[in-house]
């Protein structure tokens, strides 16, 4: 036996001029074109004023009000239903709006069908009506010291690289942007651990490091070797390595020496230890100041210093305000550039989330509705 899914039934001639006879717009619209339309549509009724712009297409059919030959004013009762009628086989807001425009007319149409279909959720789940925008930046907040909080990562895997140089461990101070980098032919959190132990027993433990979610840094092996060194865990977003944007940053230089390294013909190491010097010697594109000086209290003596190295700059003292001035800057430009747009989501609220990565065709891009449980802040990492 074959089952059939019933629609939504059909409106009749009958209903549509029985709707339109009781609707109290069109009572008004019928009596205002028999009397003759104004000079100006200031003086009209509130209800009237939105067919004042169309008002030499108007005329009276009956019981109906016609647009044109061939469309009909709905009376304000059956809009929601014709729109749904419309709409029954689920097409997009375009063709909806098509369908409806060649027979039907009535204030603020669009809109009631744009509102229609972005509420359905149906569409909603074959992501028809699923439009993102940007969330606008949120700068992290400039630690006051150096040393306080550090972004690490792991790059790779290198396919082009010797064994030994599979991956490679970067860590970034979110202060004075000094960056260390070891390479590994794996990386275990053993292998993490023991690369952190060797840097922190040169410049100590620092008070928090943000990490991403991966496996190295969830284990029960690494938060031990945090919490016996008194150092609080950061997790960023899942699927938002921005979210650790310092050391990302960092990341795409590590992999630019690389490439020019292998051009090059020069042994990887050897050219990122030389690299590593250079980069912590030189003042940095977002504080000013070297990652040295902000370190060490010391500038780096390297081949290019000629002469003695002079005293620490002034810089270092208004390194903060630096910072500042040039995030809101590169907020301003890079909001504008992606179109982003401030969200108003609140606890309580429906989402969907949009699915990492590539979906398989046939699936939808997004989750299915998610219940909003928490707002935990605007920047979880400062």
């Amino acid at each position: 036996m074959v089952a059939f899914v019933t629609g939504l039934p059909t409106l009749s001639e009958n209903e549509f001029l029985s709707a339109s006879e009781s609707c109290p717009e069109l009572a008004r619209l019928c009596s205002q074109i028999g009397q003759g339309w104004p000079k100006t549509g200031r003086e009209l009724d509130p209800v009237l004023v939105p067919f004042f712009r169309i008002r030499d297409e108007l005329c009276v059919d009956g019981a109906l009000v016609m647009r044109g030959e061939h469309r009909a004013i709905v009376p304000s009762a059956l809009r929601s239903q014709l729109v749904s009628l419309a709409h029954e086989t689920h097409q997009g807001i375009v063709q909806t709006k098509q369908r409806l425009r060649d027979l039907f007319w009535w204030p603020q149409m669009d809109a009631h069908v744009q509102s229609a279909v972005s509420s359905c959720l149906t569409c909603q789940m074959n992501d028809k009506s699923a439009k993102t925008a940007p969330a606008p930046l949120q700068p992290v907040s400039l630690p006051s010291d150096p040393w306080q909080k550090l972004g690490i990562d792991i790059v790779g895997p290198f396919e082009n690289g010797p064994s030994a140089y599979h991956f490679a461990i970067s860590l970034v101070d979110y202060h004075s942007k000094w960056p260390e980098v070891a390479f590994a032919p794996n990386v275990t959190t053993e292998v993490v651990t023991s690369f952190l132990q060797s840097v922190f027993s040169r410049e100590g433990n620092p008070q928090c490091v943000v990490t991403d979610n991966g496996p190295q840094f969830l284990f029960s092996m690494f938060a031990n070797f945090l919490e016996e060194r008194g150092i609080s865990h950061i997790c960023s977003s899942v699927y938002y390595p921005q979210g650790n944007a310092a050391v990302e940053r960092w990341n795409r230089v590590l992999k630019e020496c690389i490439l020019s390294a292998e051009q090059m013909g020069k042994p990887w190491k050897h050219a990122v230890t030389e690299f590593l010097q250079n980069y912590r010697a030189t003042p940095h594109s977002t504080t000013g100041v070297s990652p040295s000086e902000l370190l060490h209290h010391r500038k780096m003596r390297t081949k290019l210093n000629v002469f003695p190295v002079g005293p620490k700059s002034e810089k270092c003292t208004q390194v903060k305000d630096t910072v500042c001035n040039k995030q809101l800057k590169s907020k301003s430009y890079t909001d504008k550039r992606r179109g982003a747009k401030s969200h108003t989501f609140k606890p309580g609220d429906q989402v969907r989330v949009k699915k990492p990565g590539h979906v398989k065709k046939g699936s939808s891009k997004f989750s299915s509705p998610l219940k909003i449980e928490q707002q935990i802040g605007k920047n979880t990492l400062c």
